[in-house]
């Protein structure tokens, strides 16, 4: 087997004989407490009955037909998900096997949605620019932002992992500045973001407006490139940019989704309605399933128009079975504001922790997705890891082999810090006990700087 992201000759995975709810057991007797729900991936934690029940039932009826036939699940997923997602239900969705492949859909989707208007539908609005070939084809995209490593995703994405690609990538996308609060790439505490929001216009007009650009693509909490929340305002500062300019505007939930962040999808937080949402991850459970979900002003588009982009195993019956179970138990009972009260709890716990130890610069995150972002120096907050040293032997490196090693707590090696995202159906006692873990991994950060 091929292992992501690394050099194979020192590859020597765990053998797992189960797992269940927050935990892994080893075919060698440890209990390892999965901090990063893998990958993600398993918001409700390992095994949850009522998912393996829906799974179980699925299998004994359809497992996969392709998408000229039709299955229950699949038509009552895609219908939930429009209903339940910011805007008008009459939305379509793309079902797909991984995040990155949701998000090719969300590209071609919006590129060809411009197309579409300049050449099928009486043409654009122009902008200043002079209307020329070709359609308008550029996505904006940021710098610290991770949408998968397929060719187009990664091209879109503001993430050392671009470079392996670098320079085959696929042309049309720019960077613009990502809005972080701890380290804002210009202005102060107070202008950051307005002076974010103004680059970004800048950066629109001076690519060609809305005859050259078609969309901005954004994700609602950074992900994989240091778990940053969108500052107050600015999420509908690029609705509104969009609005003005007449662009798509794309959500990545691939990560905060599915409840991550204590709402369904957390562009519900800043009450901004997107033209396209990207699913990923955690949507089918335990089977790969994501999803692009366009607009009904998107999805009109295609309705004589062809829509070319397709996978084998999309919609995928099995997986939209389990997607459906997740669904169900996350809308129901309080379950979402359990998880914000947990989320509560969590910071709370960490703030502690960041109070007592030097070498916690910030912490930071959205219900229960959380980061500890690690620093030699809190006065110039000068980071343990920079951007280029994603795959160098770092502290950070070994702060995390030092939890998955002497405390059984798997955490990723190659963030800013200490990732902090667990099941969501972790209770206090487990947060306590993982909070102690990472108590002791800091003395150790802290010991190593003062040598």
């Amino acid at each position: 087997m091929m292992q992501c992201w690394s050099s194979q000759a020192e590859y020597a995975p765990i053998p797992v004989e189960r797992a269940e709810g927050c935990w892994i057991h080893t075919t060698d007797g440890r209990r390892i407490f999965d901090l990063r729900s893998a990958h993600e991936c398993i918001n409700l934690g390992f095994k949850h009955p009522r998912i393996v029940d829906a799974l179980k039932d699925q299998l004994e009826k359809v497992i996969y037909v392709t998408d000229d036939f039709a299955t229950e699940p699949t038509g009552k997923l895609a219908k939930r998900l429009a209903e339940l997602t910011p805007g008008s239900s009459s939305k379509r969705v793309y079902f797909a096997q991984s995040g990155a492949g949701a998000v090719e859909a969300a590209i071609k989707g919006a590129r060809l949605y411009q197309y579409n208007r300049m050449f099928h539908e009486g043409g654009l609005k122009a902008s200043d620019a002079p209307g020329q070939y070709p359609y308008p084809y550029k996505i904006i995209s940021r710098y610290k932002s991770w949408h998968g490593s397929t060719a187009g995703a990664a091209s879109l994405s503001g993430d050392p992992r671009r470079w392996f690609q670098e320079p085959l990538t696929v042309p049309g996308v720019v960077f613009a500045p990502e809005a972080n609060a701890f380290r804002p790439p210009f202005g102060g505490p107070d202008t950051f973001v307005e002076e974010n929001l103004s680059y970004l216009e800048y950066l629109i007009e001076n690519e060609g407006g809305n005859n050259k650009v078609a969309a901005v693509i954004v994700e609602p909490v950074v992900g994989s490139n240091g778990i940053i929340p969108a500052p107050p305002g600015y999420l509908a500062g690029v609705r509104a940019i969009c609005d003005r300019w007449d662009l798509l505007m794309i959500i990545d939930e691939t990560m905060t989704g599915m409840g991550r962040t204590g709402k369904l999808l957390a562009i519900e937080h800043s009450g901004v309605e997107p033209d396209i949402i990207i699913l990923g991850k955690a949507l089918g459970a335990y089977c790969p399933l994501t999803a692009a979900i366009f607009s009904e002003k998107v999805s009109a588009s295609f309705e004589k128009n062809i829509f070319g982009h397709g996978q084998s195993y999309s919609g995928h019956a099995l997986g939209c079975a389990g997607a459906l179970a997740a669904l169900d138990f996350l809308l129901e009972d309080q379950f979402l504001e359990t998880v914000q009260s947990k989320g509560q709890y969590l910071e709370s716990k960490l703030r502690r922790l960041a109070d007592k130890h030097p070498c916690v610069g910030d912490v930071r995150g959205l219900g229960l997705f959380y980061t500890m972002e690690l620093v030699s120096d809190r006065t110039s907050n000068t980071p343990l890891r920079k951007t280029t040293e994603k795959y160098t032997s770092t502290i950070i490196r070994e702060v995390s082999e030092f939890l998955f090693k002497e405390k059984d707590v798997y955490v990723p090696t190659d963030k800013f810090g200490i990732w902090v995202v667990p099941p969501l159906i972790v209770s206090e006692s487990e947060m306590d006990w993982f909070t102690d873990a990472i108590d002791v991994a800091l003395d150790f950060v802290d010991a190593r700087l003062n040598q």
